[in-house]
């Protein structure tokens, strides 16, 4: 395949204005966030030799000029360029797509987070609640002599705080599920526009999470269980896995309950109950996505 210089000239000058606008306001990532798969997953499909012209281009050029912010962005759009655009070359469901984008970004942030914590580039989670605990404590001093707030209250305050701060990477992992599935949903009919071969996204009730994921989940509470406080970086690393996991098995369960609404044709008001109660019991709709991936309960569900 010849290289289209004119396509990867374009796009690579668009790259790399979108990346200096980052560096220079990263606060800007907020809005372009989004858009940001569409040059590089066009050209990956169109001229992957292309791609990888601009690619290097761009990393070279963030890696020289930019901060390290700027660069990492772009390594994480390139990566998922590259994926999506494999992706639609191999013709994988949309579904399938939006799984993947979410693992692949979720590992990448997460590493990306725990290399900044451990080059002190970035404070620990534990450092964002010590200030905030700091805060309180500063302002219930004076409320304690007065005996205007208990011991009580403080502690559960504490144990409040504790809890959020184990859900950090989960609500990450939440996050980059919305971002995946925000900039798909942009960026398909965009592409189709280009004569990309984009496919749509099917019924909720239809989706499917590969079997592998489970495998994946159960490889890592194995070797989660024989970890000790002290592997602090693969402990990291298989926690956050297992985090991104059961949020992909978790869709699973909200599939699984789609299609029994679906096939009994439940009143509205019920099915609103039961998605309430799939996100507030999250535990049980995991646990029913894995059931469904086992042993396919959909195919068993009658009319």
């Amino acid at each position: 395949m010849k290289l289209d210089l004119i396509k990867t000239s374009i796009i690579s000058a668009v790259m790399l204005v979108v990346t200096l606008l980052i560096h220079a306001v990263p606060a800007l990532i907020l809005i372009t966030a989004p858009f940001l798969l569409i040059p590089g997953v066009y050209l990956c499909y169109k001229d992957k030799h292309g791609f990888y012209v601009m690619s290097g281009i761009v990393l070279i050029i963030s890696l020289i000029f930019l901060n390290l912010f700027a660069l990492q962005v772009m390594i994480g759009v390139l990566l998922s360029s590259y994926l999506i655009g494999l992706l639609l070359q191999s013709r994988a469901s949309k579904e399938y797509m939006l799984f993947a984008l979410t693992v692949l970004l979720s590992f990448y942030a997460l590493i990306s987070i725990i290399f900044m914590q451990l080059m002190e580039l970035l404070p620990t989670t534990k450092e964002w609640f010590a200030d905030v605990k700091d805060s309180y404590m500063a302002l219930v001093e004076a409320e304690l002599g007065k005996e205007n707030i208990s011991q009580e209250n403080i502690n559960l305050f504490f144990t409040a705080l504790d809890q959020m701060q184990l859900q950090v990477p989960g609500l990450i992992v939440l996050l980059i599920f919305l971002l995946s599935l925000i900039s798909l949903l942009i960026a398909m009919p965009i592409l189709r526009k280009f004569k990309v071969a984009a496919p749509n996204f099917r019924p909720l009730y239809f989706w499917r999470v590969p079997k592998s994921v489970l495998y994946l989940y159960v490889i890592a509470v194995l070797i989660k269980l024989l970890l000790t406080p002290e592997d602090v970086i693969l402990l990291g690393i298989v926690t956050n896995l297992q985090y991104v996991l059961e949020w992909i098995i978790f869709i699973q369960g909200i599939s699984l309950i789609s299609f029994f609404i679906k096939v009994k044709r439940t009143p509205t008001i019920i099915n609103v109950l039961m998605f309430i109660f799939a996100f507030i019991m999250a535990p049980i709709t995991q646990l029913l996505g894995m059931l469904d991936l086992i042993i396919n309960v959909k195919a068993r569900i009658k009319l």
